[in-house]
């Protein structure tokens, strides 16, 4: 190999590096951001990590508050009215990312102690797991997602626990 072309495949490996722990920090933001429940611009502030055309979609476990629609209002709307999570805090793991050119995969595994509100006003506790699958495009210098999957493993009550009873709703009642 020719120092040329040495120094081509580094450059090369090092983009792809430095691509990933970039998206890395996009999906660490974003999620950061979805636990800060009480912030009333919460729906704004998240729909800023995606990309014009982006979509969350929930294909399993959660289906009543997933979406069909792309864009930002679409998203602000689903961000805001969506859920009856109160709190949250998502833990990130098991992630893969492929990078490819201006667009990128990825996975992760969440783990999410969470509480609900009950329409009695009632709070309840409840752990919540799920892979999120999303797919990201480099706009700009930005890396945004374009679309994000969830797959719900469960989200049940703290007391009773994945064995006795896998998915509550966290929709809000229409």
């Amino acid at each position: 190999m020719s120092l040329e072309q040495t120094i081509e495949d580094l450059r090369l490996r090092l983009q792809r590096l430095e691509d990933e722990s970039a998206i890395r920090r996009v999906m660490a933001k974003m999620m950061k951001q979805a636990d800060e429940r009480d912030n009333p611009r919460m729906g704004e502030l998240l729909v800023e990590y995606y990309t014009e055309d982006g979509q969350w979609v929930s294909a399993a476990g959660f289906a009543d508050v997933g979406m069909k629609e792309r864009g930002t209002q679409a998203l602000i709307k689903k961000f805001t009215a969506g859920t009856r999570i109160t709190e949250s805090s998502h833990l990130l793991g098991t992630e893969s990312i492929t990078v490819n050119g201006d667009g990128a995969d990825g996975s992760w595994l969440c783990f999410e102690p969470a509480t609900l509100k009950g329409q009695d006003g009632k709070q309840e506790a409840v752990w919540v797991m799920a892979r999120y699958f999303a797919e990201f495009r480099r706009v700009g210098a930005e890396w945004k997602v374009r679309t994000l999957r969830f797959e719900g493993i469960f989200c049940t009550p703290f007391e009773e626990g994945w064995h006795k009873k896998r998915f509550v709703s966290v929709a809000n009642p229409r």
